[in-house]
């Protein structure tokens, strides 16, 4: 049986006066913040299961279990960019559980089963920082340019991605938006975005 687009949206943010008008954005169009899956709603559960093992696969095993159970998320809200450590660290890879979850979609994509795969983003900026860092706003196909593993077979799917436009359109819709917006603004926006993808 096909799996199908679910009405769950996964939220990761460390700032918590915005969360209310993403909870009235998203109960405008029917959808709800995930929150019994705790690898993929709550930044102490990542930090600590990252500062146990240094790596990230728990949290790619428990979407795949929340995707089997409920169904692809209808969107992952996210900070930009996350300290994945429980310490503050200046050194630390700030896009690693980003990173996390786009190579997550790229592998899922090949799967029989995820033919409906959709990884619909919005990650939350403060300012235009982020932008020029990045360039993903204008560019969203730049945050593929983030990506390596020390897997061979994996690094040829991220290569697949990099070098053709159609193939991460058709995985990937990323957004950004400036946190620091009005909630009148932010709710709109994230009601636009919800809308106006699949």
């Amino acid at each position: 049986m096909p799996i199908t687009m679910s009405n769950k949206v996964i939220l990761i943010t460390e700032v918590p006066r915005i969360t209310t008008s993403i909870k009235l954005a998203l109960n405008q169009v029917g959808l709800e913040i995930v929150s019994d899956y705790p690898a993929l709603s709550s930044l102490s559960v990542m930090r600590t299961g990252i500062a146990k093992s240094g790596k990230t696969a728990f949290i790619r095993t428990e979407l795949l279990r929340f995707i089997k159970e409920r169904g692809f998320p209808r969107a992952i809200i996210m900070d930009c960019k996350i300290n994945p450590s429980p310490l503050p660290d200046a050194a630390a890879d700030m896009f690693k559980i980003f990173k996390t979850f786009l190579i997550a979609y790229i592998i899922l994509r090949k799967g029989e089963e995820y033919g409906g795969l959709k990884g619909n983003f919005i990650l939350l900026t403060k300012g235009s920082a982020f932008e020029k860092e990045t360039g993903i706003g204008s560019n969203p196909r730049a945050a593929i340019e983030l990506l390596s593993t020390q897997n061979p077979e994996i690094n040829i799917l991220i290569d697949e991605m990099k070098n053709s436009e159609d193939l991460f359109n058709s995985l990937f819709t990323i957004s950004l938006l400036d946190a620091e917006q009005s909630t009148d603004v932010l709710r709109e926006a994230i009601v636009k975005f919800i809308t106006r993808t699949k």
